[in-house]
């Protein structure tokens, strides 16, 4: 969760990495934490989702996300990406996708954030 703010590993051949931060940061986040808006446009037959958070388990570039969010229903116009600097609220990351109106099982949405981010929306999304 941590990766942004430098640290050592050793590997087994005994050889150490090392990564230094280019920038100061922010102390990590104690939990992943952040919210999920779904939107309904009466134009659209679609589900317009957009997830912000920081400290996400998974450094994959939204890949889980896309992947929890598939399981939902057909994920169109899928997006994802780092910010460069947090923003005032922490948030370090944003995804945003749609999904059918349709056939979706009641919570999905909210379970793929739990799944893929780690963090609960309380039924926001």
């Amino acid at each position: 969760m941590d990766w942004k703010y430098g640290g050592s590993i050793t590997d087994a051949n005994g050889i150490k990495y090392t990564t230094e931060p280019t920038r100061t940061r922010p102390p990590p986040p104690e939990a992943p934490f952040g919210t999920c808006k779904a939107v309904y446009d009466f134009f659209n037959p679609y589900w317009q989702i957009t997830v912000t958070g920081a400290g996400s388990l998974h450094t994959d570039d939204g890949d889980a996300f896309h992947q929890e969010f598939s399981n939902c229903g057909l994920t169109k116009w899928w997006k994802f990406k780092y910010y460069d600097e947090p923003a005032e609220d922490g948030t370090e990351w944003e995804a945003y996708g749609t999904l059918p109106l349709i056939f979706i099982p009641p919570h999905c949405a909210a379970r793929a954030v739990e799944r893929a981010a780690g963090f609960n929306n309380k039924g926001e999304c």
